[in-house]
């Protein structure tokens, strides 16, 4: 499948050293062809016939002045990715709510347009809406095509990233969201958990100033809105948990007598953290919410200081927090969704009292911290696209 036509042809997929090239590049800066084979434990000739066709469409360059680790005798040329010559699409499906965009090498998200539906519409429906939305995109964007699109998707996800096996919300089950897709766009569909796809462009992309600065080793995303989801990174791939692939930290039981949640357990750490749930405190406390939306009810929580709404809310989700901390040792944990806006004080009360729930030898090493990027289920779909079509897996 080459890709989306247009007034330009989407450039083929790179072939496996292309992709180890590309990805050295992205993570680590420009480097010398001879320290890319030292590097990758390719030969010097691999080398040379690998970055020759990248030079020639334009993945990479080379720097004008002499290269970084230049040697003795004549300086090595460095040679530097270029991820504006990247297109990529992005897809993020929510709970009635769609968001389409392209984004760059970088994953940086541009054009995105969004289209809300019913979430008792049949999914080939929506998903037709979901191609509708980024071909219109296409359509105004005067780059090259996209040479892979990457879907965040909710709930879970098959091993072969194509297949959304469950979607609670959404009534989904066994959804082909790849197949469907991508005979509606004639391109190659790479489908991920949406928690997991906004954890890859952290891990990868998030205060990316320049290429080479370091990245997190261990990264946790948590996503805060009408329900609890998280997503893993460990040596910089998606890490997939369980059977089913899906981390489930909004469904740790912290409270065997709570309220009943809609997976069928008892007061799951979702019952007592969500949106849903935390607007229903506010209104039964009396606290004004008229005109808060899910994305600011965090700015409520904050505004009651001192009241169990808020005392009660810190302490579960530094239970929830301190639970991933111990099991995952992350270097850092991304908080997204809801915590978009929740004021700095918030976070730093949630940061202290999940210190003090961690265990010792692990509690100096984890950074807590919201998530960066803009529109991340966007640049989410995009990591998942990138990693498939372009990158490649890690270099370990």
């Amino acid at each position: 499948m080459s890709g989306i036509g247009g007034d330009g042809e989407a450039r083929t997929t790179p072939g496996r050293h292309a992709r180890a090239v590309l990805r050295l590049l992205r993570d680590e800066g420009p480097a010398s062809r001879i320290v890319l084979a030292e590097r990758l434990g390719l030969s010097p000739t691999t080398i040379t016939h690998t970055v020759g066709p990248l030079l020639v469409d334009g993945r990479i360059e080379e720097l004008a002045g002499p290269g970084a680790h230049a040697r003795r005798g004549r300086p090595a040329i460095a040679l530097r990715a270029v991820p504006e010559a990247v297109t990529v699409g992005g897809i993020q499906l929510g709970v009635g709510m769609i968001r389409a965009g392209l984004a760059d090498g970088l994953a940086r998200a541009r054009g995105v347009r969004v289209a809300e539906f019913d979430p008792r519409m049949p999914a080939d429906d929506v998903l037709a809406l979901a191609a509708a939305q980024l071909r219109a995109v296409i359509s105004d964007d005067p780059g090259t095509p996209p040479c892979a699109i990457g879907v965040a998707a909710p709930g879970a996800v098959d091993g072969s990233g194509r297949v959304n096996t469950l979607a609670v919300n959404l009534g989904w089950r066994d959804i082909p969201v790849a197949d469907l897709l991508e005979r509606e766009l004639g391109a190659p569909v790479h489908v991920e958990h949406n928690v997991r796809a906004m954890a890859l462009a952290e891990a990868h992309y998030a205060e990316h100033p320049s290429p080479g600065r370091h990245r997190a080793g261990g990264l946790a995303y948590v996503y805060l809105r009408k329900r609890l989801g998280l997503g893993l990174v460990m040596r910089g791939a998606a890490a997939r948990g369980g059977a089913h692939g899906v981390s489930e930290l909004g469904h740790i039981q912290v409270d065997p007598a709570g309220v009943p949640c809609p997976c069928g357990n008892r007061g799951c750490l979702e019952t007592v953290t969500s949106t849903v749930h935390l607007r229903a405190r506010l209104e039964a406390a009396r606290a004004e919410v008229t005109g808060v939306d899910d994305l600011d009810i965090l700015v409520a929580v904050d505004a009651v200081r001192g009241t169990p709404v808020h005392e009660d809310f810190v302490a579960r989700m530094a239970q929830g927090l301190s639970i991933v901390a111990n099991l995952t040792g992350p270097d850092v944990i991304v908080l997204g969704g809801a915590f978009a806006t929740a004021p700095d004080r918030l976070l730093d009360d949630l940061a202290d009292a999940t210190a003090a729930a961690t265990f010792p030898l692990v509690r100096p090493s984890v950074v807590i911290r919201r998530a960066s990027l803009t529109e991340g289920g966007v640049a989410g779909a995009a990591a998942v696209a990138l990693d498939a079509a372009v990158y490649g897996p890690p270099v370990v």
